[in-house]
Order: C-alpha cells, then structure tokens, then sequence
C-alpha cells in the first residue's frame, strides 16, 4: 500500500468517529499551546524587562545607601556633596548623579492628585538615551533651590491634557508643606527605565527637595563608568570609597526593618551575610544576567507543565487506538486475508496516531501563539514568536503520535487472520 493510499485510508477512518477524534486531538493541542504560548509570553516580557533594565545603560551603576543601617551620626553626615565628589574622582567613574525621590500631592485645576517627586541635577537627563525636554527646558544649575519643575511626558498628558504646561503653575505639598513651582518644561516620552517610569514624575532641583524634604543627605546615586569595559572595576572603586566613608562594619543594630542585612555587590558577585551593610552597589549587566537565570528556571518549570500536558494526550491517544483497534478488530482480518501485510497494518494505526498528534500540534501552535499575542497586549510587552522553541513543541507532539501510537499498531498487525475474521 502506497503513502498516499495510506494517508486516504487513515482520514477516512478518523473522520468515522470525528468526536473521538476532536477529543484526541484536543488534548495534543492544549500541550502544545500551553508550551509556545508560556515560552512566548515569558520571552516577550523578558525581553521588555532587560530593554528596561539596559535602558540606564551598559555602564551605569546603581548606589542605595540605607542611613538606618549605620553606626555613627559621623557616618550618616558623610552623605554629602562631598561624597559625590569623591565618587566622581575615582579613576573609572565618568559621572556621578546624586538623586532624591518622594511623594507628593499636586493640586491641578482644583484637583488633587498623588505624583511622584524626583529632586536632581542639572546632568541627570543625560544619563538616558532620548530623554530631554521636548517642550521648554530642563533644569539649570541657575535653578538650584528655585521653585520650578519640570512634568514627565505621562504626567503632562493626564494632568494637562491638550493645554501647554509650560509657565504654569503647579502647588505641590511634600511633608504637609504646600509649594507653588513654576512649569518651566515637559520632557520627551522615555518609559520605563530599570524600575522607574520617567514619564510619570515630576523633576524639581535635588536641593529644592532637600529643603521641602527636610533632609540634605543624599541617599541614591547614578554613576557611570568610563567605558564598559571598565564598569566591574568602577564598582569596586565605588565600594571602596562607601566602605571608607561610611564605616560598613557594625555592632549589628538594626532598626527593625532589615536595612542593611545584605551587601550585593555586583562588581565581583559578592555577597556578604551577618554584618550591617549601609549600601548596595548594582552593575546593570549583572542585573540582567540574574533576571535571565531566574527567568531560565521559570521557563523550565513552566515548559516542564506543558510537556505534561503532551504526555497525558498521548496516554489519551494511546486508549483511543486501542480502542479503534478493537472495533476494526474484522476490518483488519479481512485485509490480512486479501494480501495485507502486518507491516501495511502496523503502518496504518502508526499514520493514523501521527496524522492526529500533527494535526493538534499545528492547531496547537495556532492557539499558543494567539494566547501569547493576547498576553503581550494585556501586558504590554513585545510579542516575540520564538521558532525554534515552536519546531520543539510540533516535534515532540509527532514524538508523542509515534510512541505512543506504536503499542497500538504493533498489537494490530499481530492479529491472527483467521481468529480476526472470527470477531464479532
């Protein structure tokens, strides 16, 4: 019997029962589904958190110091200008940007909103790609403790809609002060970067929030190394200096939040447990290199549920070719009696098991990549289709129709021509 004759013969016969059919089918094409569309989504959402985490820079380097976690006044007084100088005079740092962020209450046309407050200097729009002031200007070293501030593209279009912000004034109450800040710009669409969203903050000069604040300590940094081949060695430099300034050993008081516990240090993946800590220093590419292990692992166990999923169809696959088996127990005497081969019959089921797992892979792969396109929409990240993960998943679902349709086939073409005959 021919390849074409067989693919004719083993149609005809699924289509005589189609619900057993569609139900075999269903369950290749859940597994396969569930497998493109968990390893879509996550490559999706990967890919938008490192564009996020990159979106600082290859060079950059976060610094978090936690005065809570210090032991001396002497120690939290460092925190100073004077510390952002010494940082920026380490030989492999090009820059250093002290930040200040908060919370505060803008009144906008008789309303009250919750906005977020970033106090910074004159150089922090350019540690950011595409990040500038697409209507007025950005901050000043004119402005230091002015009243001016500057929207985020997301916070000038919720607040102010079509109207131009700039001139304007915005009553801004931090640390039940209220201010009134002249709009003296709005930046340019940016997104997220890392974990913060630059369109929806409002920028005012870091010592401007240092008086509204309270606090003239400065708590976080941006820093960027001199080239990227030099970024692990800036950051140890860095730690070098926090270590000198700051005093990092301590008796071990905490102020019963946990600051401190832990020091990471990315530059040489150090991590120091049962001493006080006052700081993290953070490299961005290792930040995305431990995102990328952790999202490993989440795929493999996630992929490993829908490999389950294969497994429980082909078991399903297997009952019903025994089934048909079973039912066509005469038809396949009556074959064997005109001239069949049990190789032809053993053919037949194995066509017919594979023709059903290559049917529901395909569907399946239909399916998943629709579930991920939908997933990528409501998550707003980017939809990646990975092909080869999708070939995996097809190729597995036809391994699936061979080994499981082969128990099947083999008892077929083992029948007795005569007791087959015989069957009722």
């Amino acid at each position: 019997m021919g390849l074409l004759e067989m693919l004719r013969t083993s149609l005809t016969a699924l289509r005589a029962h189609k619900l057993r059919t569609s139900l075999s089918v269903l369950g290749i094409v859940i597994g396969v589904a569930a497998v493109v569309a968990i390893i879509a989504i996550v490559n999706g959402a990967t890919a938008d958190m490192k564009e996020q985490i990159a979106g600082l820079g290859m060079r950059t380097i976060t610094i978090s110091v936690f005065p809570q976690a210090m032991q001396s006044a002497a120690s939290v007084r460092a925190l100073t200008e004077e510390l952002t100088t010494d940082l920026e005079a380490a030989p492999s740092v090009s820059q250093a940007v002290p930040t200040a962020s908060g919370q505060g209450s803008a009144v906008i046309a008789g309303q009250t909103y919750q906005v977020s407050l970033m106090g910074v200097t004159t150089d922090y729009a350019e540690l950011f790609d595409g990040f500038y002031a697409a209507n007025g200007r950005f901050l000043h070293p004119l402005d230091e403790d002015r009243k001016v501030a500057v929207l985020g593209a997301g916070v000038a279009e919720d607040y102010f809609g079509d109207t131009d912000p700039v001139g304007q004034q915005l009553k801004l109450e931090v640390s039940n002060q209220e201010t009134a800040f002249r709009i003296i710009g709005v930046m340019s669409e940016r997104g997220r970067v890392g974990y913060q969203n630059l369109d929806d903050s409002v920028y005012v000069p870091l010592t401007t929030m240092q008086t509204l604040s309270g606090s003239r300590q400065f708590t976080s940094y941006i820093a960027q190394a001199a080239d990227e081949e030099v970024v692990e060695q800036a950051a140890a430099e860095i730690e070098a200096i926090l270590d000198e300034k700051l005093a990092t050993t301590t008796a071990g008081m905490f102020d019963g939040r946990g600051f401190g516990m832990t020091v990471i240090s990315s530059s040489g993946g150090r991590t120091f447990t049962g001493r006080a800590s006052p700081y993290t220093v953070q490299v961005q590419k290792e930040a995305i290199e431990t995102y990328e292990e952790s999202v490993d692992t989440m795929t493999f166990i996630l992929g490993g549920v829908g490999a389950i999923s294969l497994l429980v169809g082909g078991i399903g696959i297997m009952n019903i070719m025994l089934v048909s088996v079973t039912e066509r127990t005469r038809e396949i005497g009556i074959r064997m009696a005109i001239g069949g081969r049990p190789r032809d019959i053993r053919t037949q089921f194995l066509v017919e098991a594979i023709l059903i797992c290559f049917l529901g892979g395909l569907l399946g792969l239909g399916i998943g990549w629709l579930c991920a396109w939908l997933g990528a929409g409501i998550g707003d990240w980017p939809f990646v289709i990975s092909v080869y993960p999708a070939l995996l998943a097809c190729g597995f679902s036809l391994l699936i129709g061979v080994t499981f349709g082969l128990y099947p086939a083999l008892r077929a073409s083992k029948l007795d021509p005569v007791e087959a005959l015989r069957y009722e």
